[in-house]
């Protein structure tokens, strides 16, 4: 019967940090696939962040104050963690401007998606 419960809390405990692991790449992907593209100036960012993701998949939510631009929308202000591919933590500095996906239903929840540079290109293409 010991054995039973242990092999249950040890199927517990894979489970727990397997959803806790799967969840940031998870998020950012849905994120990234049904978010409102837009742009984001930096205004504040936190020196350090915490690791999340898989160990093939890696990111860093880091709190961030962001001044966020979306096309025919007025520009607004929010301080959120952000979750940020682990290649682009470096890029992520106060005055950058960077690609943002912003939740429809939350706007304070951002995933940045790469430097600036890409939604010129796309507003133009779609004006």
């Amino acid at each position: 019967m010991e054995a039973v419960i242990g092999l249950i809390v040890i199927l517990f405990i894979y489970l727990v940090i397997k959803a806790a692991a799967g969840g940031a790449s998870g998020g950012y992907d849905s994120l990234v696939a049904r978010g409102v593209p837009a742009r984001g100036i930096l205004l504040q960012v936190a020196s350090v962040g915490t690791k999340v993701g898989t160990v093939s998949r890696r990111f860093e939510l880091r709190q961030v104050w962001v001044d966020i631009e979306i096309p025919g929308q007025k520009p607004y202000e929010v301080n959120t963690s952000a979750v940020i591919p682990l290649n682009l933590v470096r890029d992520v500095l106060p005055g950058a401007t960077v690609e943002l996906r912003v939740d429809p239903k939350n706007p304070s929840k951002i995933a940045i998606i790469g430097p600036g540079t890409g939604f010129v290109q796309q507003a133009l293409r779609t004006s």
